[in-house]
């Protein structure tokens, strides 16, 4: 039986579930591709303490250290195993070592589709970020993360959903350009829009 490859990712409050957007691809990933793997459960403040002392490798995209990140056990060729952090290098190294059932991550619309859903997020943060905070994060990543984001700065309610609505529209636009009702048409083959 294959060894389980590890993710790392955030608990909430009792009881513990899985709630933060960027290791749900991660897992969705895994869950699609039908690879084993556990949780390894992880707070904001042991993020880089726990990852630097295991020798992972920070980040390339900006934040060093981040969830999800994933140890895929020891083989012959790498015999203390291997750490990829990012959802998307995960998605790419996954997709390498396990083609099938393949997750599209060639289709063309993958850049639009990114570059979209990551304005929507930011346009959209004053209305989930709030609600994130209050009723998911454990006290000490609840702590954690006060100092790191001022929701004074953050604009919610109408505005944001107003300040949202042509990144909505063009993400609409992009769903309907094979027909719909997915990005690659009625396939349903755009597993890849869980990368973005």
């Amino acid at each position: 039986m294959a060894q389980e490859i590890t993710l790392f990712d955030l608990p909430s409050k009792p009881p513990n579930r899985s709630w933060s957007y960027n290791p749900w691809k991660t897992r969705i990933v895994l869950n699609y591709k039908s690879i084993p793997y556990k949780t390894h459960w992880i707070e904001f403040p042991d993020i880089a303490p726990h990852f630097e002392s295991l020798g992972v490798p920070p980040n390339a995209q900006g934040t060093p250290y981040t969830v999800p990140t994933i140890h895929i056990p020891p083989s012959p060729s790498q015999p203390k195993g291997e750490y990829i952090v990012d959802s998307k290098a995960i998605a790419i190294a996954l997709e390498a070592k396990y083609p099938d059932p393949p997750l599209h991550l060639d289709a063309p619309q993958l850049a639009r589709a990114e570059e979209l859903w990551g304005q929507a997020l930011r346009a959209l943060m004053g209305v989930f970020v709030p609600d994130v905070t209050r009723t998911l994060l454990t006290d000490r990543n609840k702590e954690y993360m006060k100092d790191r984001i001022d929701l004074k700065t953050v604009v919610g309610g109408d505005e944001a959903w107003e300040g949202a609505k042509p990144v909505i529209e063009a993400i609409g636009l992009l769903l309907k350009e094979k027909g719909g009702p997915f990005v690659m048409g009625e396939t349903g083959k755009s597993y890849y829009i869980i990368f973005i």
